[in-house]
């Protein structure tokens, strides 16, 4: 029986005005440095560090004089300012004629992603392992990563050779070297290892952990709150350190009971967790900037930091939006950062940095 069918006619097409990006990674380390002071100067500023002289514990003898003194130094660290933009650009019929579903190609659309994209640029470069460089005309200044300052240049992780400073201004070594990250408080060995019948044994264990902060202890004395910002690969590994699994070696059933209520700011953001330890609390933070393997896989990267003295240094420009001449292909712009960090003690911080995430037996 004929008659009028789909076929036949010219069916609009069906686009949900409903979009889907499932991508919400937060920029949490960004989030918690304090603010500093004002940067005078884009190329290169410091800070200073000081540390107690060892005790005298002699007897001093009846009738002695006075012919020897104490000598005291303040220590400078450096580091260096960069530049990050974003360019957000729609052509004319992007933004004026043609519709998508959640106003996509709209010039405030894209300054709204480019803008989230940029906080993104700046955390993973905090996290990462470059060293600071001046401009040079071609290449443009960089900031030092916690994966640099954090070091000891002779523990080899998952970079495959040990981190030495190349940039003499802002090296450690050249200019602070009582002050590097002991190498007591870098581990660079397997997270865990995996025997033939599958059963975990855990390498990087609480005893490793202990030594770690314990060797902090040893040499500052204190016992303050850290924040452990890792990748998924070590935030496993951390909660491998306080739960029972059967068929794996070194773990302890525990079952524990609030006795009182928590402080709230040990509760700073949604995935933060709160591991208690004999040296002070710990709170966990499962962030998505870590460095990866020359793989792209997850290298069971993390940072324990001292956050008391950690800052990030402005120069007033901190995502700001400047919208450029539209020449006749579409609106334009630039979302601009310039800013410096400015990380503390290098003593007061550890890293976690494997080598190779999973051992053989």
């Amino acid at each position: 029986m004929p008659g009028v069918s789909t076929g036949d006619q010219i069916v609009r097409e069906d686009i949900s005005d409903l979009y889907i990006n499932l991508d919400v990674q937060k920029t949490v380390f960004l989030t918690r440095l304090k603010k500093g002071e004002q940067l005078g100067n884009v190329q290169l500023f410091s800070w200073a560090l000081e540390k107690y002289d060892g005790r005298l514990t002699t007897g001093i003898p009846e009738g002695a004089d006075v012919d020897t003194f104490e000598t005291d130094k303040q220590i400078k660290i450096s580091g260096r300012s960069q530049k990050f933009w974003r360019r957000p650009h729609v052509t004319v019929e992007s933004n004026e004629v043609n519709r998508a579903p959640a106003d996509f190609g709209k010039y405030r659309k894209q300054v709204v992603k480019k803008t989230t994209e940029q906080k993104r640029d700046v955390e993973q470069k905090l996290f990462s392992d470059s060293d600071s460089r001046d401009d040079d005309g071609v290449n443009g200044r960089e900031i030092m990563g916690l994966g640099r300052f954090i070091n000891d240049t002779v523990s080899v992780g998952s970079a495959g050779a040990a981190l030495t400073f190349t940039d003499p201004q802002t090296s450690i070594t050249a200019n602070a070297p009582d002050f590097l990250t002991p190498t007591a408080q870098i581990y660079v060995g397997n997270l865990f290892s995996i025997d033939p019948s599958g059963n975990l044994t855990l390498v990087f264990d609480d005893e490793q952990l202990l030594n770690m902060l314990q060797n902090r202890f040893d040499i500052l004395g204190a016992t303050s709150e850290l924040s452990c910002f890792c990748d998924l690969v070590l935030k496993r590994q951390i909660s491998r350190l306080s739960r029972y699994q059967k068929n794996v070696v070194n773990y302890t059933p525990t079952s524990r009971t609030m006795q009182e209520s928590i402080a709230a700011k040990n509760y700073l953001m949604f995935g933060a967790d709160l591991l208690e330890t004999d040296f002070g609390p710990i709170d966990v933070n499962l962030v998505s900037w870590m460095p990866r393997t020359s793989t792209g896989a997850a290298s069971g990267r993390g940072y324990f930091i001292d956050m008391e003295f950690m800052y990030m240094r402005p120069s007033g420009l901190w995502l700001t939006h400047r919208e450029l001449e539209d020449k006749g292909g579409g609106p334009r712009g630039l979302i601009q950062s310039i800013l410096g960090p400015q990380y503390g003690d290098p003593r007061g911080h550890l890293k976690v940095d494997p080598n190779v995430v999973q051992g053989t037996f």
